[in-house]
């Protein structure tokens, strides 16, 4: 009789269950393929804030420092970029890495982005879960403050 593997099962877990608290006047993304998405309803010709969210299944050698160098790489590439916070923090999920820092966005205004990526040990694979939270400096310490609260509040769920 031939083996029968399924997903998911225990070498092959299911994706995280995900999720994010937002104001109101938040709304979902639904329609640009990815596990998580919201932005703010602002006026049209405004920088609209942003939170997205990427799930990425990596092999049983996958460490917090090696997702922590692809993402200064990425980080590295946007347009002036300054790093403003760094700190390797606990989440119940697994490992975590919390970015801020800005950039100039294309209008030649400064965008302010906080970056949170979550490596998950999950036994024969890890998941990474990253969130980027994107807004405009026009919005003041406000805008920035909104955005921390819904990048904190994201929730991984595991089976």
């Amino acid at each position: 009789m031939a083996n029968s593997f399924t997903f998911p099962s225990t070498p092959f877990p299911g994706y995280p269950r995900l999720r994010l608290d937002c104001p109101e006047d938040w709304v979902a993304l639904a329609a640009v393929g990815l596990p998580l998405a919201v932005a703010k309803e602002v006026p049209s010709n405004v920088f609209r804030p942003n939170a997205l969210v990427t799930v990425n299944r990596f092999g049983a050698d996958h460490t917090l420092e090696r997702t922590a160098k692809a993402l200064d790489s990425k980080l590295k590439g946007l347009p002036r970029f300054r790093e403003e916070a760094r700190e390797q923090i606990a989440v119940d999920a697994g490992e975590a890495l919390w970015v801020e820092g800005r950039f100039a966005g294309g209008r030649g205004e400064i965008i302010h982005q906080i970056v949170m990526i979550v490596v998950i040990n999950r036994g024969y694979v890890y998941d990474v879960v990253e969130i980027t939270g994107t807004c405009s400096a026009l919005t003041g310490d406000n805008g920035k403050d909104e955005l921390r609260a819904i990048v904190r509040s994201l929730t991984i769920d595991l089976d």
